[in-house]
């Protein structure tokens, strides 16, 4: 049975994601024995709102945070330095946004509700599972690389064992049990919260689709400006190239 039909055999769309997140548990639980895992930790994110973290490893050499997404006979592409990424299913072009920033404010917001336990090691693993993808500019510091894109659970597995080849402990068996337990009690749990959370997400989506409609860059909050390029006029958010992203125009 291939890894899509097991996710196709779990009870509906909106249990699915908790159901495969029990199966990646059981599964890096037998790869990574050192590690404590959770998975489907919402926490306090930004302004108020709180973040959904698919998969937290927590193991000698640090603390991985994992974002799954899942892109049944998708091609991605992507770049680290864009918040926008594609995909191409069906001969049909889909945008979304950078699975690489959305994991990046995870570990920030995990980073902060952790900051007491001292400097650890956080690692971004983004597993995009499609039929193919190619990303580019991930790693801000190639000769410390802390953040690894794949579309295989096997493939990710290997990606964290490069991530780490060569680092030494950082946390002991103590010091693992500790963080583990502290996320348990600082985690949200109950349904109202995550009622709250999926609400926010929809509420953000629509946002962004009127900030898209008003010619506002959805991320810097400015008005984009028209451009001339080398495939005709487009909007473009004023700040490039610290942000890159770009409207095509109505035309």
């Amino acid at each position: 049975m291939s890894l899509f039909e097991k996710v196709k055999s779990f009870p509906s769309v909106n249990e699915m994601k908790g159901s495969f997140g029990e199966w990646m548990t059981k599964y890096y639980s037998k790869h990574f024995t050192d590690a404590l895992i959770l998975h489907d930790v919402l926490i306090d994110g930004g302004n108020g709102y709180t973040s959904q973290i698919d998969l937290i490893m927590i193991g000698a050499k640090g603390i991985y945070v994992v974002e799954v997404k899942m892109f049944e006979g998708a091609k991605i592409y992507g770049n680290g330095k864009s918040n926008k990424w594609y995909y191409y299913r069906g001969g049909k072009k889909y945008e979304i946004y950078s699975p690489l920033r959305q994991n990046k404010k995870h570990v920030e917001y995990l980073k902060n509700m952790l900051s007491d336990f001292g400097e650890i090691p956080f690692y971004s693993v983004i597993t995009l599972l499609c039929d193919d993808f190619k990303v580019e500019n991930i790693n801000d510091n190639s000769q410390s690389p802390d953040t690894v894109v794949c579309n295989t659970l096997v493939s990710m597995t290997r990606g964290i064992q490069l991530l780490i080849k060569n680092k030494e402990d950082v946390l002991n068996e103590k010091n693992k049990q500790e963080i583990f337990n502290f996320i348990l009690e600082k985690q949200h749990h109950g349904k109202a919260v995550r009622v709250e959370h999926k609400q926010q997400v929809k509420a953000y989506k629509e946002s962004i689709e009127e900030m898209k409609n008003a010619k506002i860059c959805p991320y810097c909050k400015t008005d984009l400006v028209l451009r001339k390029g080398k495939f005709g006029d487009f909007y473009g958010c004023p700040n490039y190239p610290k942000c890159r992203y770009t409207l095509k125009t109505d035309k």
